[in-house]
């Protein structure tokens, strides 16, 4: 067991110790002898090498269980066991079918606000960490949460385009809603002041992880945007719309009204107007289901906004390079 925890210390390879019990991993914070269970992520097409590797140190595995997104190992002549959970390289914050849509050419721009820098990179390797989530819960991303995103771009753009004179959205609110929980999660930031304010965190190693914030956030059904209504904001100017490492940013509109808009698409953002003022705007201006911006300087307006909410939490701005030139 010493050679396997030295072989994962060398690649830097985070791994927990602990029991499988019901067919299910749990952590001990007690050593034991006999029957311990190292868990590590690890890529599923890369399995074979490893085991390889472990041979020549003199580790031979005997398969145990196969999984689709996990595999359980028995280490020969002992009573251990290896548990690899397959894993990706994740985009820690905005996934890859948002990022795409603020690529300049093949290229991804930021500006990292603590230097104010403009970095190139790629859409591919943003923001990525290896397994920051399991593949499973990259799955489950990708079905409940970025198809959501996926599919408000595609009912936006033939309308933005005036391919189209009308369009509609399913389940508006509560989609909007599960994304700004998505944002949550996945921000490191919200994750660790969740940790350290929460005495049950401590339970685990670590603390909680964005998967259980994720399946906490859907089971108690918390609504994010009370007290908010969400409206789609359509640019149909030349000039694109940025958008930060967290998603979501604090803006005023008319004359001080602090809003929040989330940024989803360089012509495409949802604006979350507080209910008074919405009631306001109503009577004013009468029933709005979308906003429309036409003007080129009301979007460098928003975008210094955006890049000032991102500078001030230290974070970067993405966007199509010329926009970003402009801040």
């Amino acid at each position: 067991m010493n050679q396997l925890i030295e072989f994962l210390n060398e690649n830097k390879i985070e791994y927990s110790i602990g029991i499988m019990k019901d067919n299910d991993f749990c952590c001990i914070s007690k050593v034991i002898k006999n029957n311990q269970v190292v868990k590590f992520k690890w890529k599923n097409n890369a399995v074979d090498k490893l085991i390889l590797n472990l041979q020549k140190r003199g580790i031979v595995l005997i398969e145990n269980t196969i999984g689709k997104y996990a595999a359980l190992y028995d280490i020969k002549g002992t009573n251990n066991h290896i548990y690899i959970v397959y894993a990706v390289d994740s985009h820690v914050q905005l996934p890859l079918t948002l990022l795409k849509h603020f690529r300049t050419g093949d290229n991804l721009y930021f500006i990292d606000t603590t230097k104010n820098k403009i970095i190139r990179s790629s859409a591919k390797n943003y923001n990525t960490k290896f397994g920051y989530y399991s593949l499973e819960f990259e799955e489950y991303l990708s079905k409940n949460y970025e198809k959501i995103i996926t599919e408000i771009i595609e009912k936006s753009l033939p309308f933005i385009n005036g391919e189209q004179q009308f369009t509609t959205y399913k389940n508006w609110s509560s989609n909007v809603n599960k994304l700004f929980l998505m944002a949550f999660f996945r921000n490191p930031q919200q994750i660790d002041v969740i940790n350290k304010h929460s005495v049950c965190s401590k339970i685990f190693k670590n603390g909680y992880k964005p998967e259980f914030i994720a399946y906490i956030g859907e089971r108690t059904g918390k609504n994010f945007i009370k007290g908010y209504k969400p409206i789609p904001i359509l640019n149909v100017t030349k000039r694109n719309i940025v958008t930060l490492k967290s998603l979501v940013a604090n803006i005023f509109i008319d004359g001080g009204v602090e809003a929040m808009v989330m940024l989803l698409h360089p012509k495409f953002v949802i604006g979350l107007v507080p209910d008074k003022h919405y009631i306001r705007m109503i009577k004013e201006q009468g029933e709005q289901t979308y906003m429309l911006m036409n003007n080129e300087q009301e979007i460098l307006k928003l975008n210094k906004q955006i890049y000032n909410n991102a500078k001030f939490n230290n974070e970067d701005v993405i966007g199509i390079k010329s926009d970003l030139e402009e801040l």
